[in-house]
């Protein structure tokens, strides 16, 4: 038989936009990473928080459940500094006061395949550059949004053809009177008289589309050569019907900071030397761990602030640089790797990149982290696996040998 969590607090009025972090929640996150559901969540008055950057919540076709229509059940954001890179997905949020609130300092969220039914207000929301798509929407509930409820544009399949568009949300009892053959009523959806839109509300329930890519428009100040800027209209701060399209200016400007409006998702500390934003933003989530003084030297060429491995806890994505010998996290999970690192493994002047995702199941919520293992034979196998690895577009499915020559890293056939 199932656990539910019951959690009995007392209650509180209800103005969300000034009680709602006051709540004393289920579960709260405070550090990045992957948490997911293992089974329904019945509480009363408040469900999950999510006060940090880069955390992906699963529900995995759980249920978060009020049990008197009071209170929030997902918070997103903290009460001063900016959060960003938060993805919630694979849940049933029922029965609440207010389904989900982010706060306006919210960064880059994305909820999809989500339910809301039965909530007050199934949405609250004045994040930048937020994407809220393939959720359904049961009749009879509120939403206010200070941005258009739609997805980055995407490549998917529907009704057995590939398109390149966006796609919106499924609303239970919606029937618009003109069909998109992209699977979408055309016109812009009104849901509710608070203001909140859907520029690509469905046609037919979420199941009936299929993701093949997703395509993030680039949100920094760069142009391409003819002029025009790059960037997602979605994301701006104003309500779409004020969007206006002029020319774009002809000079760049260079990125800005963490948190800035430029839409850099990735900390200050970061090498440039990084190529890929895949990689710069995993290394950004991530501790990146030295076991000796000649690693450290290594590892300040992906980030600035390191961390020493001995005595180190896991509790987050993390980046292992160096060896088993000297580094005492390496050699932790040195054998849990498909290619253990040796003075003989992989040989002189080779090193190895491999990625491995850990998983803790203790508890309600699952957390998943990612372990990146950068570390050779020898010093110049560790260099070469890390410059190489500064030079990758994602991180790699299996393990990818690079040796040192004179011409620099070269991978290994």
């Amino acid at each position: 038989m199932k656990r539910f969590l019951i959690l009995v607090i007392v209650a509180l009025s209800m103005l969300v936009s000034a009680d709602a972090r006051d709540i004393e929640y289920n579960m709260t996150i405070n550090e990045s990473g992957t948490y997911a559901l293992s089974e329904n969540m019945l509480v009363n008055y408040g469900g999950i928080r999510i006060n940090a950057s880069n955390v992906v919540l699963d529900g995995q076709n759980h249920q978060i459940i009020c049990n008197n229509s009071e209170g929030t059940g997902i918070y997103v954001g903290a009460y001063e500094d900016t959060i960003e890179n938060i993805t919630i997905k694979n849940v049933k949020i029922k029965n609440w006061s207010t389904g989900s609130y982010i706060r306006w300092n919210v960064k880059n969220i994305t909820v999809i395949n989500c339910e809301f039914e039965n909530n007050e207000y199934f949405l609250i929301s004045g994040a930048v550059e937020q994407y809220i798509y393939l959720n359904t929407i049961h009749e009879n509930q509120s939403v206010d949004s200070y941005h258009p409820l739609t997805s980055p544009k995407l490549v998917y399949t529907y009704g057995g053809n590939e398109y390149t568009y966006r796609l919106g949300n499924y609303y239970e009892g919606y029937a618009g009177t003109e069909i998109e053959d992209e699977g979408v009523f055309k016109g812009v959806y009104e849901v509710d008289d608070g203001g909140a839109y859907d520029t690509y509300p469905l046609i037919k329930t979420p199941e009936s589309y299929s993701i093949i890519k997703t395509l993030y428009p680039e949100v920094e100040s760069e142009y391409e050569e003819d002029g025009a800027l790059i960037a997602d209209i979605f994301a701006l701060e104003s309500r779409f019907e004020n969007y206006v399209i002029t020319d774009a200016p002809v000079t760049t400007t260079s990125s800005s900071s963490s948190g800035s409006s430029g839409g850099r998702s990735y900390d200050s500390d970061i090498s440039d030397e990084i190529e890929s934003k895949v990689i710069k933003n995993f290394v950004s989530s991530a501790t990146v761990l030295f076991g000796n003084g000649i690693d450290e030297q290594y590892a300040v060429q992906l980030r600035e602030r390191v961390t020493d491995a001995n005595g180190f806890t896991i509790s987050g994505n993390t980046v292992i640089v160096g060896g088993p010998l000297a580094n005492p996290f390496a050699r932790e999970y040195n054998e849990q790797f498909e290619m253990p690192i040796s003075n003989d493994n992989p040989g002189e002047n080779r090193g190895i990149i491999q990625v491995m995702t850990v998983q803790d199941n203790s508890g309600t919520i699952i957390r998943s982290y990612t372990i990146v293992y950068i570390a050779g034979s020898d010093r110049l196998g560790t260099q070469a696996a890390l410059e190489y690895f500064k030079t990758l577009d994602e991180l790699p499915e299996g393990p990818l040998m690079v040796e040192w020559t004179a011409d620099g890293p070269v991978v290994v056939e």
